[in-house]
């Protein structure tokens, strides 16, 4: 046993050392062969241009002399790659390390904006994976620069960014005071075709600190803009931020005034996808006044773009809350729909690993025919070289083969193991999902809002949930078995890796604070609660593709 154990464990390593090895693309290994050398030659930096070039990197063929200047070469190089690992492979870590290696080189070489550029790259790349104290150092650090060099324009957009940053970061105050500065600079520009963003972001940023009417003042400036530019989509974008701040402010008259103009501009620039969006914030708006009908009308609109346009995402939001505005009126159809969300909660969370599945073996098998190709037409590689990596990728299949194999007895022993520890919670026949009674809804209903509830002070406590229900915890658990065919821990557990998939999705608000929000205390072990349950980090999830 000890040595099928070892040998197991071997071939695992073997399997990801080959894997990682098929991964690296000719660009990934000839840039990390001039990282590692002292001095780089030239001519390799010349191979690696020539390569970006063909990626689409570099907007023209660039080739370097021995007597170019060595610091901003590499500084360049550097940029290139950071714009490489940031667009082509959504690598926010290479990114970053990219940009601090041309930071280094432009500084060496005293080139002010080829230092702001490697800045904006850090900033940029650290906001999206969750960082935003390194963010907010790096565009603070581009923020000094511009204000020695006088450029204008570049202060407004370190301002705006400042502020963006500060507002995921929960600091409203300075947010406030930097984008107040955006937009007094950008005012003094005679080009002043960002000031539109720069309204937009004031205006979510005073709705986030409750200062409405300013916020509204902003989203009417911003709007004007727009609509003289002539950008529908851009327009109903602003239509809808004034929506959601009349509803704030209890206007409903008004924000539905302005949820059906915004619909009526994306009908008109044909953005079915932003259509459906806003399609679906309205029903929303109209559930929460128990204007069901209204509700009804338009998210069946909705779902029928989305079935249509296949936006699997959008749509399962709207299932959930189509069982919400039918659960007195068709509790059978609610069912349907609540049935119907959760399953595509599943699909997603599994289509999302399969695509990252996908891109990797696109991955692989795009490295493997760019290096053919080039061995072809330099005739740099021997056919030695060209028969080892096809031995290489059919060795990778046979080991992948076996270590799915390990993995797929291990989830199924897991599996096994799990219902046997549920089996002291049977689900009798007479109290399946599919025969839930209107009762059962609302009992449902009233859970996940002392649920939602608890979730917003950051905890989670099935003991005070059945308190709060007026039930032993017992009797609890039992009812919820019987009502969602799981476990209650496991249930709630479904609905914080969702919610926490939303916020990854719909906000850049970072992960430590997500993690909180969705009631887990430590980030370390909502990480890897996370991974295990979607077989993907945070992170990693966040920049996949949205489905929707």
């Amino acid at each position: 046993m000890a040595i099928m154990k070892t040998y197991r464990i071997t071939m695992i390593l073997v399997a990801l050392t080959w894997t990682a090895a098929a991964m690296t693309t000719p660009i990934d290994s000839l840039y990390r062969r001039i990282c590692s050398t002292p001095r780089a030659d030239i001519g390799e930096v010349n191979r690696l241009l020539m390569l970006l070039d063909a990626d689409g990197i570099t907007d023209s063929l660039i080739q370097h002399d021995r007597h170019a200047p060595r610091e901003g070469m590499m500084a360049a190089t550097h940029l290139y790659m950071a714009d490489y690992f940031y667009d082509r492979q959504a690598d926010m870590t290479a990114t970053i390390q990219a940009a601090r290696r041309a930071e280094q080189a432009a500084r060496r070489a005293q080139d002010t904006l080829r230092i702001e550029e490697a800045l904006a790259y850090q900033a940029v790349a650290a906001s999206r994976m969750g960082q935003i104290d390194v963010a907010l150092k790096a565009t603070k650090e581009e923020l000094r620069l511009d204000s020695l060099s006088g450029q204008r324009p570049n202060l407004a957009r370190a301002y705006n960014t400042l502020a963006g940053l500060s507002l995921q970061a929960g600091r409203t105050d300075d947010a406030r005071l930097y984008v107040r500065k955006a937009i007094e600079i950008e005012r003094t520009l005679e080009d002043t075709s960002h000031l539109g963003v720069r309204y937009g972001l004031a205006a979510e940023i005073y709705a986030k600190t409750g200062e409405l009417d300013r916020a509204l003042d902003y989203a009417l400036q911003a709007y004007a803009i727009d609509r003289k530019a002539g950008d529908r989509t851009k327009t109903a974008r602003r239509l809808s931020q004034m929506a959601d701040i009349y509803a704030q402010k209890g206007d409903h008259r008004q924000a539905e005034r302005f949820y059906l103009r915004s619909i009526d501009s994306l009908r008109a620039a044909d953005e079915r996808k932003s259509l459906a969006i806003n399609l679906k914030q309205l029903g929303q708006f109209y559930a929460r006044q128990q204007r069901w009908k209204e509700s009804r009308q338009a998210l069946t609109e909705c779902e029928q773009i989305c079935r249509a346009t296949g936006n699997y995402y959008t749509l399962q939001q709207t299932c959930r809350l189509m069982a919400d505005v039918l659960a007195g009126e068709n509790p059978t159809q609610a069912i349907a729909y609540l049935q119907e969300a959760l399953q595509l909660t599943d699909s997603l969370h599994s289509q999302r690993a399969e695509d990252l599945a996908v891109e990797l073996r696109k991955s692989q098998a795009e490295a493997l025919a760019e290096t053919t190709q080039q061995g072809a037409a330099t005739a740099s590689h021997p056919p030695l070289h060209i028969l080892l990596l096809l031995t290489l990728t059919a060795a990778i299949g046979i080991v992948g083969a076996l270590w799915w194999g390990i993995r797929h007895a291990a989830a199924t022993k897991e599996k096994t193991k799990s219902l046997t520890d549920e089996q002291d919670l049977p689900i009798p026949e007479n109290t399946r999902k599919t025969q839930m009674s209107t009762r059962d809804i609302q009992f449902l209903a009233q859970v996940s809002e002392i649920y939602d509830r608890h979730l917003s002070l950051g905890r989670l406590d099935i003991d005070e949930l059945a308190s709060e229900m007026c039930m032993s915890r017992s009797q609890f658990t039992r009812r919820m078995t019987a009502l969602t065919g799981m476990a209650a821990s496991n249930y709630f557990n479904r609905l914080r890796i969702e919610k926490a998939c939303r916020l990854l999705k719909d906000t850049e608000k970072p992960v430590n604070i997500i993690s909180e929000e969705c009631g887990f205390e430590d980030p370390s072990y909502f990480g890897s609660f996370f991974k295990k349950t979607l077989h993907v980090t945070p992170m990693q999830y966040r920049i996949m593709p949205k489905t929707d």
